[in-house]
């Protein structure tokens, strides 16, 4: 038995056929077509009606814990020292950028000599640069502990010095710094020249 709605179909369909009947040359195809469209509104109505979508909240993101951010900013530190076996005065300047969860040091040495023992011909002054990266960071409270990569020469004057001779003062090797931070201040622990290290920005 049709559903009120399938009879409602069935009625306005038919309404809107009979002025083809009265067309020529309809009557042999008219009960296909009639079908065909009674066939296609009663489908329609059967369709179970979806309810209304409500406003959906929207899903909260998943939060990823990220390491903290008190020791990021840029920390500089100075050493001076005399070496009364190589006759020389060396100053230090080390420049440590740490930026989320990654590193970079910057080591700029001065080392002068004695009238004495030059370094090379009549050159008593020399200045290296060094580079390095920090391979891990681990973060623990106020304890920063960062394994630094070998240090890079990326300069050095004079350039009068030939570059075998800079090579023979040696380089930095690879090593593994402890700090511990209290305010702005960033101090190296495992460090005998105890350096500390202080925030420029």
């Amino acid at each position: 038995m049709n559903s009120p709605e399938v009879n409602h179909a069935m009625n306005r369909t038919i309404k809107y056929l009979l002025p083809i009947l009265l067309l020529p040359g309809t009557a042999s195809t008219l009960p296909a077509q009639i079908d065909s469209v009674i066939k296609m509104f009663v489908d329609r109505t059967q369709r179970p009606t979806q309810a209304p979508r409500r406003n959906q909240q929207p899903r909260q993101q998943s939060t990823t814990k990220h390491a903290s951010h008190k020791f990021d900013g840029t920390w500089l530190a100075t050493d001076n020292k005399n070496n009364p076996d190589a006759q020389q005065v060396i100053s230090r300047t080390f420049t440590l950028v740490i930026k989320e969860g990654k590193a970079t040091k910057t080591l700029d040495t001065s080392n002068a000599s004695t009238p004495e023992k030059p370094f090379y011909g009549t050159i008593y002054e020399l200045h290296r640069k060094w580079t390095y990266n920090a391979v891990d960071l681990n973060e623990q409270g106020t304890s920063l502990t960062i394994q630094w990569s070998p240090g890079q020469l990326a300069d050095w004057t004079p350039k009068t010095i030939p570059n075998a001779t800079i090579d023979s003062y040696g380089a930095p090797t690879a090593e593994t710094s402890v700090y511990t931070l209290k305010g702005d201040e960033l101090s190296r622990v495992n460090d005998p020249n105890a350096v500390i290290y202080r925030r420029a920005k």
